[in-house]
C-alpha cells in the first residue's frame, strides 16, 4: 500500500526537473515545453466516467462520507459535456473529488507527470510561509543560492520581475530549464530591496535519490549529520524507497549520540513502507503504530518490527506547516505510543493511504483507498499531527542565525541526557546497576 505526496507539483518545494519551463518573456533562453495534443469530447467523457467509477468501487468509505455518489454523476456528467478543454475537463474533475473533503483526492495532469519525470534542477532556495511572508529557511549547500549570498530569514518578492502571490506561486516561478537563470528580488536584513541572479543547476545523483509511482518519479534530498555534543541529525524531503537502507545506516550510526532530531518539516510523504522500517530501527519491540480502515475492513499492515539492536535514546521529531502524509502518519504513531518528542507547528492534516490509476486523457487519478488512524482512534486527516511543544519559527531569529524550532529539539536533548546523568550518578557511587532511563 503506497502513500503519495499530496500536492505532487511541488516534489521538491525548490526543485524542479529539468525540462520543465513555463514560457516568460523576460527569461530569453526558456525551453518551452510542447503544448499538449487535447483530447476528444468522447475521451473526455470517459476519463470522467473512469474517475466516477474508480471512487465508486475503490474509495475508503463505502458512505462517502454522507454524500451520495449517484447524484454527483448526474450533475457533473453534463458539465463534463460542455468543457472546451482538458484544463476545464481537470478543474471539473478537481470540484467533483473535492466534495468528498478528504485529501489524496487529485487529479494530476499529464503536463505534470512529464515535469517528474525529468532530472531535477534548483536554485536551492528552500521557502516558507513566515509572518505572512515568503521568507528564506535555507539554503542547499553549493547552490547558486548559497553562492549567490542569500541567508535565511531574506524575503522572497518577485521573481523575474513578477510579484509573488504566496509560497506556492513563488515556487513554481523559481522552477525552470536546467542552465538557465532567474532573477529574485527580496528584502535583505536591513528590509532593503535588492535582486540577484540565480542559476538553475542540475543536482546530482550523489545529491538526490528518485523513486517510480507508475508514470511519476519522486524525489528525496538526505541530509546526515551531527550537531553539537554528538546530537544525530536526519532530515529528508520524501519518503521515497531508495532512501531504506541510507536511513536504517543513518540511524545504526547514532547509537552513541545522545539525542537523535528527525526534521520532516516541508516533508510531503512518500512510501509508507519506508516510515515503517525507519521505526523499526526506533523501537525494541513489535509496536501497532497506525491501523487503516478500508473498503475490506481495517488493515493493520502499519507495525514495526524491531531490528537486531535499535536506537534507544530520546528523539525529538521536528514537523510544520508542510509536513504531510507519511510524514504525518510516522509522527502520530510514534508520538502516541510516547517514543518521539514532537516540536514545531501543526502539520497539514492531509493524511490518506492513496493509490493511482491512468485515466484516457493520460492524466492520473489520486485517490484516498484507506483512511489511517492511531491505535486510539485519533484520525490525523483533517486534524494533522499536534506538537509536544509549538514552536514559531521568526523571520528575525532566521536573520541571526537561529532556528528556533531546531534549538528547542536540541534543548530538549540536553535536557533528558542530564536527567539520565542525575539519575545514573547514585548508582555510580553505590556500585549498583544502574537501570536505563526511560524516555
Amino acid at each position: 500500500m503506497k502513500k503519495l505526496i499530496v500536492i505532487i507539483i511541488c516534489l521538491l518545494a525548490a526543485v524542479s526537473p529539468a525540462r520543465t519551463q513555463q514560457a516568460n518573456s523576460s527569461s530569453p533562453t526558456t525551453t518551452r515545453v510542447p503544448v499538449a495534443k487535447e483530447s476528444t469530447p468522447e475521451i473526455r467523457l470517459k476519463t470522467f466516467q473512469k474517475v466516477w467509477e474508480i471512487v465508486r468501487d475503490k474509495f475508503f468509505d463505502p458512505n462517502f462520507g454522507g454524500i451520495n455518489w449517484n447524484d454527483i454523476h448526474t450533475r457533473y456528467a453534463p458539465l463534463v459535456d460542455a468543457v472546451k478543454s482538458d484544463a476545464e475537463l481537470y478543474a471539473t474533475l478537481t470540484r467533483m473529488l473535492d466534495e468528498l473533503n478528504t485529501s489524496h483526492m487529485e487529479i494530476i495532469p499529464p503536463s505534470v507527470i512529464e515535469r517528474t519525470s525529468a532530472s531535477p534542477v534548483t536554485t536551492g532556495l528552500s521557502l516558507r510561509t513566515m509572518e505572512g511572508q515568503v521568507v528564506v529557511l535555507r539554503l542547499l549547500p553549493g547552490s547558486s543560492a548559497e553562492r549567490a549570498g542569500f541567508r535565511p530569514g531574506y524575503v522572497v518578492r518577485q521573481v523575474d520581475g513578477v510579484e509573488v502571490k504566496d509560497l506556492h506561486d513563488a515556487q513554481v516561478r523559481l522552477r525552470g530549464a536546467q542552465d538557465t537563470k532567474v532573477r529574485v528580488t527580496f528584502l535583505d536584513e536591513h528590509d532593503q530591496p535588492r535582486e540577484l541572479a540565480l542559476d538553475r543547476l542540475l543536482l546530482g545523483s550523489d545529491q538526490i535519490d528518485r523513486q517510480k509511482f507508475g508514470e511519476i518519479s519522486l524525489y528525496s534530498l538526505l541530509e546526515v549529520k551531527r550537531l553539537a555534543g554528538g546530537i544525530g541529525y536526519i532530515r529528508f524531503t520524501s519518503f521515497i524507497e531508495p532512501l531504506n537502507k541510507k536511513l536504517g545506516a543513518a540511524i545504526d550510526s547514532m547509537h552513541d549520540a545522545p539525542g537523535l532530531i528527525i526534521d520532516l518539516r516541508g516533508n510531503g510523504g512518500g512510501e509508507d513502507t519506508v516510515a515503517i522500517k525507519m521505526a523499526n530501527h526506533l523501537l525494541d519491540k513489535p509496536t501497532q503504530l497506525m491501523i487503516t480502515r478500508t473498503r475490506k475492513g481495517d488493515s493493520n499492515y502499519y507495525r514495526a518490527r524491531p531490528v537486531g539492536h535499535p536506537y534507544a535514546g530520546p528523539i525529538v521529531v521536528l514537523v510544520d506547516e508542510g509536513s504531510a502524509s507519511a510524514s504525518e502518519q510516522f509522527t502520530a504513531g510514534m508520538q502516541e505510543i510516547g517514543r518521539v518528542y514532537v516540536i514545531g507547528k501543526k502539520t497539514e492534516g492531509a493524511d490518506m493511504d492513496a493509490d493511482g490509476a491512468k485515466l484516457p486523457t493520460g492524466a492520473f487519478l489520486l485517490y484516498a483507498a484507506g483512511q489511517p488512524r492511531t491505535p486510539k482512534g485519533v484520525v490525523i486527516d483533517g486534524r494533522g499531527v499536534i506538537p509536544d511543544l509549538e514552536v514559531n519559527l521568526t523571520r528575525a531569529e532566521l536573520l541571526k542565525g537561529n532556528d528556533a524550532q531546531l534549538t528547542a529539539a536540541i534543548d530538549y536533548i540536553k535536557q533528558k541526557a542530564a536527567q539520565g546523568s542525575r539519575r545514573a550518578a547514585p548508582a555510580e557511587r553505590t556500585g549498583a546497576s544502574a537501570l536505563p532511563a526511560r524516555q
